[in-house]
């Protein structure tokens, strides 16, 4: 070590996903402060790859309210990942084109609405057995029914017979049976708990945190909600979640865009999720934490539709539906994977606002709140604004937050779509009917509540090593480089020394440099 420091070194930060190569030493003498300076200097421009690489994940992981995660934003918004991208005009080119709601091929033309008021329906069942359903909604002549199972299936209003007899949903046992007779789910194993059904191929760990995270937001979410006056029930049928070891499993039981490592299907009332991530392998407390994250978010949109709150296939605006789910979605790593609680800070939504703040954007001129509150499709950081505002609100404002929930829980099935003529209130206009038409004020209380909150830069605060071989110093916080470091070494081994957060790695790497 000591010939080390004397002689030659070279420091190489390594942030998040990959780093630069390994290059030829620098000698300390006469230019160790323009060491230190280029190190310091190399160390912003590694932040700055990184913190473009997070952004560009991101968008492409498009959230996750139909998810954030994350999907495309479809007509529906915050019902299900499974519908085209808003951008995309789904708009029929002929009167008989049919409006598809999803890659699982449900289908609804135009025509009349008519809204159900929970009737039950016999249908035939795909061997020709009678099945009592319940009606969702009709438009036209296609009706579109809840099967016992929770599926949500388009067929022929002729082909539906109103009875008196009751809608019984399946049980836990007949909707597991189903389940794992899909080719693309065998060999699947399964857990129960009294409301949720976990159907996985993943680790017991990974599912046991799924878990965990489910069964202790259930509750809370519920509790927070009965202060809201809406009348909410417990679900009608078990809640399922289908969790793949790894994204090509769960890519070929659907097929989704590319970065989405969950969603809420609002047509098959399931969320599903993968555990294996191409980000495991070089930053894995930030894939477990946007994982866990993911899962909370995606639960949240799977409770809310199941207890009475939003109901299936209602367009909410896009900032409450998914800026409640992200004030669900924080979780925490620390002493096991758990979920954080209702009001937590969101640390990985807040590093975005972080980060725009430092590129000279702060709050304060109502511009970002305009832009969030009148959006139909959000961007990544209009997610994080999305989760600070309800976040402020519900601490601030929560009278009239809940009154705007109140408003948006008596939306009815495709309300606010292009498949409805009558007019629903706007995103922005049902923003300002609660919370008023000034943004810049309140832009400015949200900076001061925001300011306000403990917050930890997750990428700083995840582990880091110092790797000392062949000459060199090289600080990263990822265990795939340190790999390749140590394959990399030409004579004996490489040294390697674990820190909890990067200030304390950074800390060991000046006293070892000095």
């Amino acid at each position: 070590m000591v010939l080390l420091c004397r002689y030659i070194l070279a420091v190489w930060i390594v942030a998040f996903v990959s780093g630069p190569s390994f290059g030829q030493g620098v000698k300390p003498n006469d230019a160790f402060e323009k060491l230190m300076r280029e190190g310091d200097e190399r160390a912003e421009r590694m932040r700055k790859q990184m913190e473009d690489r997070m952004r560009k994940m991101r968008e492409e992981m498009i959230p996750s309210s139909f998810p954030t995660g994350r999907l495309p934003r479809g007509p529906f918004g915050g019902t299900t990942g499974l519908v085209p991208k808003p951008n995309r005009d789904t708009r029929p080119q002929a009167t008989k084109t049919p409006e598809q709601l999803g890659a699982s091929g449900l289908k609804l033309p135009r025509g009349p609405i008519k809204h159900a008021s929970g009737e039950s329906v016999k249908v035939r069942g795909e061997n020709g057995e009678p099945i009592i359903g319940q009606l969702h909604v009709t438009v036209g002549d296609t009706s579109l029914v809840m099967m016992p199972d929770g599926l949500l299936k388009a067929l022929p209003e002729s082909e539906t017979q109103v009875t008196s007899e009751n809608f019984v949903s399946m049980s836990m046992n007949d909707i597991e049976k189903k389940l794992l007779k899909n080719p693309k789910l065998k060999a699947f194993k399964t857990k129960r708990s009294r409301r949720f059904l976990y159907v996985y191929n993943t680790s017991e760990i990974f599912i046991d945190s799924t878990r965990t995270i489910m069964e202790s937001m259930y509750p809370a979410v519920r509790k927070y909600f009965g202060r809201s006056g809406i009348d909410l029930h417990e679900p009608k049928m078990p809640l399922v979640v289908i969790a793949f070891a790894s994204d090509d499993q769960f890519q070929e039981y659907r097929r989704m865009p590319q970065g989405i490592v969950a969603y809420y299907d609002g047509i098959s009332n399931h969320v599903l999720l993968y555990e294996k991530s191409k980000l495991s392998d070089h930053a894995p407390e930030i894939a477990v934490k946007r994982a866990i994250s993911t899962i909370a978010h995606e639960g949240a949109h799977q409770i809310l539709h199941n207890i009475g709150v939003q109901k299936r296939l209602s367009r909410w605006p896009m900032w409450l539906s998914e800026g409640l789910a992200e004030f669900y979605a924080p979780t925490s790593v620390q002493r096991g994977v758990r979920w954080s609680g209702i009001g937590s800070t969101n640390q990985l939504r807040m590093m975005e606002i972080e980060q725009e703040w430092k590129s000279g954007k702060p709050l304060g001129n109502g511009s970002s709140l305009k832009r969030v509150a009148s959006a139909s499709e959000l961007s990544s950081l209009d997610y994080a604004y999305s989760w600070a505002l309800i976040h402020m609100l519900s601490k601030r404002h929560q009278k009239e937050l809940f009154a705007c929930i109140r408003q948006c829980a008596q939306l009815r099935p495709l309300d606010g779509t292009e498949l409805v003529t009558e007019s629903v209130p706007t995103s922005v206009e049902v923003f300002s009917r609660h919370f008023g038409k000034e943004f810049a004020p309140l832009e400015k209380e949200l900076y001061k509540h925001l300011t306000s909150l403990q917050y930890s830069d997750p990428v700083k605060s995840q582990t880091h090593y110092l790797v000392v071989a062949n000459g060199q110093v090289i600080l990263t916080s990822s265990p795939q480089k340190v790999k390749e470091i140590q394959r990399s070494v030409l004579i004996g081994r490489a040294k390697v020394q674990k820190f909890a957060n990067r200030a304390l790695a950074e800390r060991a790497m000046a006293a070892m440099t000095n």
